[in-house]
């Protein structure tokens, strides 16, 4: 039997753990609280360890596994009031995100062996912590975006959105748009376009005007304005142009039976759709 640092290992899952839950929080646009996911993380990594020394295979071993994942979930973003559906769901990204990102990484590292770079990290059957951040970075980031392309959001046709804006409240009937792919360079959250006289009563006048006349410059001296504001590039039929958007006090989206805290920012703007006060990507 092969030797094995116990620490090591420990710390490996537990930041695979980590990162696969928070790939699963983006995708499904669940508010993350990082304590709880670090918890939920350490859970994992002492199931691995625990797993590796007993040897359970097999069904008996698919189910514990299925188990821990159910476990870790709930650690993670579990509330009270969670739907099946929801519990479901959860596990089910999680479990598609390490596939996935556990292939990339795999992929990840044979290309760089391959490329004969002059890296002691490379050098031998071992990988260096810097080079495991490293290629554990870019392979999150890859599964992100494919989990977006491949539609793990659902194919919900329309949701309901409750958002708070400075101190208010509006609830808006919402479209499903898988065009909407309007997000955040900085950031990466996604935007929200919301018609802009359904929240005219939850913004300040100024900022009303800002986004008529699409002159955010005088909105955007004030430094505390600014701090609430993004700037998101669009591209449209008629060009490139830039959308106002606000990061709100609270987000949360209901789709059928389900409801769930996120963290999209809010474009107001005219939208003149009959049926919806907003469009939302998947």
């Amino acid at each position: 039997m092969e030797s094995v640092y116990i620490d090591l290992y420990f710390l490996v899952n537990v930041s695979m753990d980590f990162l696969c839950l928070m790939i699963a929080a983006v995708l499904l646009h669940r508010k993350a609280k990082q304590w709880r996911v670090l918890a939920a993380s350490v859970l994992g990594g002492v199931y691995a360890v625990a797993a590796l020394l007993l040897t359970w295979d097999g069904i008996f071993g698919i189910v514990l596994d299925t188990v821990a994942v159910v476990a870790m979930c709930l650690v993670a973003f579990g509330k009270r009031k969670s739907s099946l559906l929801s519990v479901l769901r959860l596990p089910a990204v999680v479990w598609i995100s390490s596939l996935v990102l556990g292939g990339i990484m795999t992929a990840l590292f044979a290309l760089l062996n391959r490329l004969d770079l002059p890296l002691d990290a490379l050098q031998g059957d071992g990988l260096s912590v810097w080079t495991f951040v490293l290629v554990s970075a870019v392979a999150g980031v890859l599964t992100v975006k494919s989990g977006r392309w491949f539609g793990l959001l659902g194919k919900a046709k329309c949701a309901e959105v409750e958002v708070t804006l400075f101190g208010n409240t509006a609830v808006l009937r919402a479209m499903v748009d898988t065009g909407n792919l309007l997000c955040d360079p900085i950031s990466g959250k996604s935007v929200i376009v919301a018609e802009l006289e359904t929240l005219r009563p939850l913004l300040p006048p100024q900022l009303v005007h800002a986004c008529e006349s699409e002159d955010f410059s005088a909105y955007l001296k004030d430094h505390e304005r600014a701090k609430r504001i993004r700037l998101i590039p669009a591209g449209t039929a008629n060009g490139n142009s830039l959308l106002l958007a606000i990061v709100p006090d609270a987000v949360t989206v209901t789709v059928g039976e389900e409801s769930f805290s996120s963290n999209h920012l809010i474009a107001p703007r005219r939208l003149n759709m009959s049926d919806f006060d907003a469009v939302i990507g998947q």
